[in-house]
């Protein structure tokens, strides 16, 4: 049965039988038992920690899967060997006893002046971790650039997250004109193999037409508007409308178009499915609709293309993929991701082994943000610790030499050629709109989007690409696995820990979706500094939806 102490409160949590969960707090000399999910049911201590009770006594994974996502084994699919496990998964103590758990009262973090403007008690400049990094001659220089967002507070209307009119301008306005992550090319291996792609109302057949050439077609017969494809499919050849039998081949050319004595005239203009146009990066198949927009590179910026260049994640397999829809709209769930603000609050478990995250760096590339970028967590200002910036630079250095050991027996002798910042880096980065592969070795790839025409609801997916050796034949990719709405995100296992955090991030969202439509007064503030990157996405979702500011 689970038990730990609050990391704040000190009070003793305890799992008991009936998804029931005891929490006793002996300085008080009080107790009171709770549901997992945060109902009281009786005892003199009246109020606990909603997410603290989900970590107790909430749906959990066996203890064997209990493992954080970036060290999850990986399977040699020629000899079907997993990888080990590494010594430590992280806070263990040196003797490889139990690790010390952190706890100490809410002080609040009082902030401070930088350069830079103000910043979390705990923040320490970037250029302090690379300039003492041991492999400088490594350090790809796009690590040194800074780009912290302009601004202070913004406010934005509620009605942006739920009413139609948004979101019908977000499928003419954004959907219509953005890159955006379809697939991996590896979920498409031979020629003729295809995938739907769906976005809102929109769908294109996302195909293999040659050994590195993928086409995307909009997924509607040129006769009636029939899908051509109601599922994804392998090694086609052709694509026939199930309705009147007119075909294309998967380059996009008509075939076949039946009783064409009927159609005098029509031939040249359904000569070809219309098409989307298609970029390949980092293993990744991304598709725009507007056939006038700029190349995929210059969209991405120089800042994106430079970072995940040394990591290749092209050499990377999917190791796992899952979605679920999520009863929300799409920003509303991709935003908690964006900001480590919610740690203190959303995940306190995490601060029983460090700090949280007040330190967390934000920077903003034009359509790429990063976040989380040469760092290492151990200061908690929020519980008044501060940790000296000799002895973070200590952990950090460690980290890089425990990453660097546990990379080898994956990649081998790559692992040289990367920096110490390279090896800790766990940035959770963001391509406008709606993509966020992690930084580093973390392994970590989100994307959110609407489904259909409905603005209370999308779907999220986790990837997880694990490293592999260049050249090295990889395991077939995970296929996508749908949880049904009401099951827990620890019901997908081969996610790990990140399970976990999932179903505490997905407790707040809806019930954000469901408080927006009633909050007064009706709009949304996002913070100057920790809420920087979702600013931005804003002003520039204002921007393509043609609205004024905060509308």
């Amino acid at each position: 049965m689970r038990c730990l102490p609050h990391p704040i409160s000190g009070a003793v949590y305890q799992e008991i039988e009936g998804g029931l969960v005891r929490v006793e707090d002996k300085e008080k000399g009080k107790s009171g038992l709770f549901t997992w999910d945060g109902a009281f049911v009786e005892g003199d201590l009246t109020q606990a920690d909603l997410h603290f009770l989900r970590f107790i006594g909430g749906p959990t994974l066996p203890a064997e899967k209990d493992i954080i996502w970036n060290f999850l084994p990986v399977v040699d699919p020629s000899t079907g060997i997993q990888t080990s496990l590494p010594p430590s998964r992280g806070g263990a103590s040196k003797d490889g006893g139990q690790p010390q758990l952190i706890i100490a009262p809410y002080a609040g973090d009082p902030g401070k002046q930088t350069a830079e403007g103000a910043r979390s008690a705990s923040f320490l400049p970037q250029e302090f971790f690379l300039d003492n990094d041991r492999s400088p001659e490594l350090l790809p220089e796009v690590y040194r650039k800074s780009a912290p967002y302009p601004g202070g507070p913004k406010k934005v209307n509620v009605a942006r997250f739920f009413e139609q009119k948004y979101h019908d301008l977000e499928v003419e306005r954004l959907w219509k004109k953005v890159w955006q992550m379809a697939c991996r090319l590896d979920d498409i291996p031979e020629v003729g193999d295809y995938l739907v792609y769906k976005v809102a109302n929109l769908e294109y057949i996302v195909v293999r037409t040659g050994e590195a050439e993928v086409k995307a077609h909009v997924n509607a017969c040129l006769h009636r508007g029939r899908k051509l494809c109601d599922h994804d499919g392998e090694r086609a050849t052709t694509f026939r409308c199930p309705y009147h039998g007119w075909s294309w081949d998967i380059a996009g050319n008509l075939k076949d178009l039946t009783a064409e004595w009927d159609f005098p005239g029509i031939r040249e203009e359904v000569s070809r499915l219309h098409q989307a146009g298609v970029a390949l990066w980092g293993g990744f198949v991304f598709i725009n609709p507007d056939p006038d927009a700029v190349s995929f590179e210059e969209y991405a910026g120089p800042e994106m293309l430079d970072h995940y260049r040394k990591f290749r994640l092209e050499t990377r397999y999917k190791q796992a993929h899952v979605g679920k829809v999520i009863k929300a709209n799409w920003k509303l769930i991709m935003e908690a991701f964006l900001e480590a603000y919610h740690i203190i609050t959303t995940h306190p478990q995490l601060m029983l082994f460090g700090g949280d995250l007040a330190d967390t760096r934000y920077d903003v590339f034009g359509n790429w943000s990063r976040l989380g970028h040469a760092a290492a967590g151990g200061s908690s200002p929020h519980r008044g610790i501060m940790v000296a910036k000799e002895k973070v630079l200590e952990i950090y250095q460690q980290m890089a030499d425990f990453n660097r050991e546990y990379l080898k027996g994956l990649i081998g002798d790559e692992v040289a050629q990367y920096s110490d910042a390279e090896l800790v880096e766990q940035s959770f980065n963001n391509l406008f709109p709606n993509f966020s592969p992690w930084g580093g070795w973390a392994r970590i790839v989100y994307r959110f989007r609407p489904i259909g025409n409905d603005p209370d609801e999308c779907l999220m997916e986790a990837m997880l690409l694990a490293p592999w050796p260049e050249g090295k034949p990889k395991p077939p990719p995970a296929r996508l696995r749908m949880l049904e709405p009401d099951d827990p995100w620890v019901t997908a296992e081969e996610l790990g820990t990140l399970a976990r955090i999932f179903d505490q991030d997905c407790g707040n969202v809806p019930q954000t979706h469901a408080g927006l439509k009633f909050k007064e007064p009706p709009y949304v503030i996002y913070s100057a500094y920790q809420e920087s990157v979702i600013r931005g996405f804003h002003d520039k979702y204002e921007k393509l939806l043609g609205l004024n500011e905060g509308e």
